[in-house]
């Protein structure tokens, strides 16, 4: 374990970390991922007020509603799907790194990038696809609840689906750009250094080195 421990060491010291480096492009769509997925947290806030109505009337007042225990599936819900993108703009979704934290990090990035592709972009096509069609077909019959004094409208609740993968597909595409990006930067040599004026395309896709204080611009390719 010790003899592990230092070769993790050495490799942490002699390697710079991920989130020392911003890219442009890549800020842009998660900023954007995560702006919406702060405003949809508020949710969490209207779930606890409504479980705590429901309780009142159900233990308080022996009147409990069926809508409102419906209404607070819903929430949970809206509340955990437009968390899934929010998860992947930084890296807090649950995952094993037994072995991936011992790869090398062109290896880590290479994974990266296959898990991506062929795991979770395609798993996000699939849904996205299906769920249109279950919102449409729900909205054309005038799907509700079984119960009759359930909530109407289930394709509201329905929407959430295709609305929060396609913003878990702009999260992972921001993901995919992050580690394509980062493993050439890290795995090649330096080149000449960008002239005086460099084009709006080629800024986005710079990877920028960040410190505390000062975000310094480095080529992409890696630094001399």
């Amino acid at each position: 374990m010790a003899g592990l421990s230092n070769t993790v060491s050495r490799r942490e010291m002699n390697q710079p970390n991920d989130l020392e480096y911003r890219i442009p492009i890549v800020d842009a769509l998660n900023g954007f991922v995560q702006r919406i997925g702060q405003v949809m947290a508020w949710s969490n806030v209207l779930l606890i007020g409504i479980i705590l109505v429901q309780v009142v009337l159900r233990y308080g007042f022996n009147n409990g509603q069926v809508y409102l225990e419906e209404l607070i599936w819903h929430i949970y819900a809206v509340g955990f799907m437009f968390g899934l993108s929010f998860a992947i703009t930084n890296d807090s979704h649950i995952r094993v790194d037994i072995v991936h934290m011992n790869l090398s990090r062109t290896a880590q990035h290479r994974w990266e990038i296959f898990g991506l592709m062929f795991l979770l972009l395609p798993f996000i096509v699939v849904i996205f696809l299906h769920s249109v069609e279950w919102v449409y077909y729900s909205y054309q019959i005038g799907e509700s609840s079984q119960n009759p004094t359930g909530m109407p409208y289930r394709w509201v609740v329905k929407s959430v689906i295709p609305i929060s993968f396609a913003l878990l597909f702009i999260a992972a595409i921001a993901r995919l750009i992050r580690e394509i990006t980062l493993l050439l930067h890290l795995a090649r040599e330096p080149e000449e250094p960008y002239p005086g004026r460099v084009s709006m395309l080629r800024h986005l896709f710079r990877v920028q080195e960040q410190s505390d204080d000062v975000t310094r611009t480095t080529d992409k390719h890696g630094e001399g």
